[in-house]
């Protein structure tokens, strides 16, 4: 099943309240370290491999104790406070899915009756439990009828679908939800090590090279709906920012919007393994100034500093297809059309795949001494002028045998010539078929900041190839420096 539900958090938490209290055994406590700006316990991040202080949000090495930056956010404003509810938020009530626990926002004359996270009718009508106030939206530009048909245009374009879940999609009902993201400004610092090697003739060089890289990026959205999969929303990316304005109540007229349930301080690691991703494709670019590079995982570190965050609903039509038993969930984003999700695969891939692999075996190299040795068979067995039923059944046995094993024997190699031709020919369906991948970082870059790149290397080692008299290499003289 695609649209994977997981369990619904139903309490609300301060956005800045630590992390340490939620997560329990991930965080190993220090209690004899004390943070060195204020004093607060600190604890061990394995997501950041650093020391992570709850209070002021700083982040330090776990061996010195020296400054590696700060995830302290800074907000718009209190989005937990609940004393003065606004007049709007009164007349909005909230539709509580009792299948899945997902939660619907919507004005007093908006109703459902299906949810858009698992398409049950089970709904609950209920008066809103706290305040919404999001900072910005960014207005449904894309209607109904243009979303269904971006949909069924996009499914048309996918390829090796079970039969009839095309035409399954069209009939599916269509739901405009504004969904909850958290915008994230901040700098990204990475140091990032590996091991570069220079051959020069007989002579190689290896390298230990050391980067650092920072760059500032502006507006990266996370999903703060637990209900929504991550990865159909980064394959929704990007919106444009610039039609952005602040949220007022005449935008929700007519639609539903999600209330965020993830915290930014509770989104830690997919903030960071994104941003590590980004800062890892800016380092492969050290491997062309050598002959073959390796990276270092064990010695890379990406932290985030200037950290601020702003609440913003962006525009996002679901429809939920259930098809021989399970559910699929596909999306359109609501402002630029991107179409996504996850398309299921025809299980006549998976036989064709079988196919293949059977016939790239060994065993067809067996037909070839088999389609020598049948002939001679036959011959020797033709040439003796005595007739008998027996020895008539024999030859047509084993010529029917032998055609047999030509056809094989022509097949077997036809086919393996095709599946070099088509490697890896599931994997690029199944890749296909799967979500779009997230645009990177490139559409977010803060381009009023230029990045900084600061790149060191050591020379590890010669090492000096030993060749015979004939110019074979025998053997390897490394000298360590």
């Amino acid at each position: 099943m695609t649209w994977k539900s997981r369990p619904f958090n139903k309490i609300d938490a301060d956005p800045l309240k630590s992390k340490a209290d939620k997560q329990g055994s991930d965080l190993l406590s220090a209690d004899s370290s004390k943070c060195p700006t204020c004093g607060s316990n600190i604890f061990y991040e394995p997501e950041l491999s650093a020391m992570l202080c709850p209070s002021c949000g700083n982040v330090y090495s776990p061996d010195t104790l020296e400054p590696r930056g700060s995830l302290g956010v800074s907000k718009e404003h209190d989005y937990i406070g609940d004393a003065n509810m606004s007049e709007d938020d009164r007349k909005r009530h909230e539709i509580v899915c009792n299948s899945c626990g997902g939660t619907l926002v919507a004005d007093e004359n908006t109703m459902s009756t299906m949810c858009p996270f698992c398409g049950s009718p089970a709904l609950i009508t209920r008066r809103m439990s706290r305040e919404f106030k999001p900072d910005y939206i960014i207005p449904f530009k894309v209607d109904k009828d243009r979303a269904e048909s971006i949909m069924n245009k996009w499914l048309s374009g996918r390829k090796n679908m079970p039969m009839g879940f095309r035409k399954k999609c069209r009939t599916t009902h269509l739901t405009a939800l504004y969904v909850p993201f958290w915008l994230v400004d901040c700098s990204v610092n990475s140091d990032i090590s590996g091991t570069g090697k220079n051959g020069r003739g007989m002579v190689k060089d290896y390298y230990e090279v050391n980067s650092n890289v920072k760059y500032y990026v502006k507006g990266v959205p996370f999903d703060a709906s637990l209900k929504i999969p991550n990865k159909l929303m980064e394959a929704a990316e990007p919106y444009d920012y610039s039609e952005m304005v602040r949220f007022e109540s005449k935008y929700l007229q007519g639609f539903y919007a999600n209330k965020y349930d993830q915290l930014p301080t509770e989104m830690v690691d997919r903030i960071v393994k994104r941003m590590d991703r980004f800062s890892r494709s800016m380092a492969d670019q050290l491997s062309k100034r050598y002959d073959s590079y390796e990276d270092r995982f064990d010695k890379h570190l990406t932290w985030l500093s200037d950290l601020s965050v702003k609440y913003c609903l962006l525009p996002v039509w679901f429809v939920t297809v259930e098809f021989e038993g399970e559910d699929y969930q596909f999306a359109v984003n609501g402002q630029t059309g991107e179409a996504c999700g996850r398309v299921p695969v025809s299980q006549s891939v998976d036989v064709r795949n079988k196919i293949f692999r059977f016939c790239t075996l060994p065993w067809r190299f067996f037909t070839i001494p088999v389609a020598g040795i049948l002939p001679w068979i036959i011959t020797t067995i033709t040439l003796d002028l005595k007739v008998s039923p027996f020895k008539t059944f024999l030859i047509i046995a084993l010529t029917v045998l032998l055609v047999l094993d030509i056809i094989v024997l022509i097949t077997s190699f036809v086919m393996n010539f095709y599946c070099r031709k088509i490697t890896d020919f599931g994997n690029r369906v199944y890749e296909q078929n799967d979500y779009d991948k997230d645009p990177g970082l490139d559409s977010y870059l803060d381009t009023s900041r230029l990045p900084e790149r600061e790149i060191s290397e050591r020379l590890l080692r010669h090492s000096v190839l030993i060749a015979d008299e004939n110019g074979m290499i025998k053997d390897e003289h490394s000298i360590e420096l």
